[in-house]
């Protein structure tokens, strides 16, 4: 591989590191920007839903555009207006900003994550090694996520609301960097078919493995989300401070970056199969032992709880390369579907999880979450997913 390719799939990382950085940097400070606007939980919640749910639902749209784009418009004006956009939220005077502001940042979040990653698989050229780069990708974009929040309230509770700012000059400066260090796209790799954006959707709906990894994609996202929404309220309840429940989440989230970037090594020790199956099937043990860790040591459940984010994303980089290898000429629209429309729909199981918490408590959440996981690892590889891997 060419030193200018690398160049560009390192520039393409540090994009996403900064992007996804700004994807969590608001987080924590949802509490204080309730309190400042004086709307209610409800109201609060429903503005963050519908980020969210611009962001995932918009992915595979604007997949399909990149596709066709011999510019890098949509990653560099993406992270732009993140960085832009995201740190604003907090200035908001009004509900209505507030949302503007959210929903700009999140389509920029949209923008941002279809092209750069089918771009990863551009620069690699068929190199057997596309699996190791993009565990480079998503691991220091996982990295990014978990490093948000700590910055963002360690400035705002040190310098101010105005201080979030700060964190634009990042995102401007990496948006730099990707103009000069990525090249412009290679002709070849843009598709000049003029199929519409619902018969490309058509046939990726159509085709049943792009389907089940899609599935394997919603359920490691819910696994993900639930993970890091709800042990902080256990955490909470065994008098855990804030910034100490913080750094265990961050912790979480880096070990789970890290899998992703040695996710390649893995695959050439035990193959594509296994590492699916590895990462299913070791979350439900891992989940039981913290449950029953809880209320002997939780310490030592705190130390389980952070191993099992190693093995919740170690099969990210390997589904997507898959689903790639099966819609090459649609590889942005995949990408979106595999990151981004996942993301949103293993956002929505929060929804009857947090009913049911209600009812029964947390810790059955994620025995629940976790035995979806285990059967997926049984019955979601099926013999055409293997044979794809």
């Amino acid at each position: 591989m060419a030193k200018s390719d690398k160049r560009a799939i390192l520039g393409l990382s540090m994009g996403h590191f900064a992007a996804d950085l700004y994807s969590s940097a608001i987080i924590p400070l949802y509490p204080l920007i309730t309190q400042k606007l004086g709307i209610t939980l409800a109201s609060i919640s429903l503005i963050i839903s519908l980020g969210h749910l611009v962001s995932s639902m918009l992915q595979p749209l604007f997949g399909f555009f990149s596709d066709r784009m011999k510019r890098r418009a949509f990653m560099i004006n993406g992270l732009i207006m993140g960085a832009i956009f995201i740190p604003l939220t907090i200035t908001a005077s009004n509900s209505f900003l507030l949302c503007l502001f959210l929903m700009l940042g999140m389509c920029g979040n949209a923008l941002f994550h279809p092209q750069v990653t089918s771009l990863v698989k551009t620069f690699c050229f068929n190199n057997p090694n596309v699996i190791k780069y993009m565990g480079i990708f998503m691991g220091l974009g996982t990295i990014g996520y978990s490093l948000g929040p700590v910055i963002s309230s360690n400035l705002v509770e040190k310098f101010g609301e105005g201080a979030l700012l700060y964190i634009t000059v990042l995102g401007l400066l990496t948006a730099l960097v990707l103009y000069f260090v990525v090249p412009k796209i290679p002709a070849g790799s843009i598709n000049k078919t003029k199929e519409s954006f619902f018969a490309v959707m058509k046939e990726i709906v159509s085709n049943k493995v792009c389907m089940m990894l899609a599935w394997i994609a919603t359920v490691k996202s819910a696994v993900s989300i639930s993970y890091g929404t709800y042990i902080p309220f256990i955490l909470k309840d065994y008098g855990f401070s804030l910034d100490k429940i913080g750094l265990i989440v961050t912790l979480f989230y880096i070990l789970s970056g890290v899998s992703m970037i040695l996710s390649a090594k893995a695959e050439e020790k035990i193959g594509a199969v296994n590492i699916i199956r590895l990462s299913f099937f070791m979350i439900l043990p891992l989940s039981l032992l913290f449950c029953i860790l809880a209320n002997i040591n939780i310490l030592w459940a705190v130390f389980v709880f952070i191993i099992s984010g190693f093995f919740i994303n170690l099969s990210v980089s390997v589904t997507i390369v898959a689903a790639q290898k099966l819609v090459p000429a649609h590889s942005g629209v995949i990408s979106g579907i595999m990151q981004g429309f996942s993301w949103g729909l293993g956002a929505l199981s929060l929804v009857p999880m947090g009913y049911l918490g209600e009812i029964c408590g947390i810790m059955p959440i994620l025995i629940i979450m976790a035995s979806i996981a285990f059967l997926t690892g049984i019955f979601g590889l099926t013999k055409k997913v293997r044979e794809v891997l």
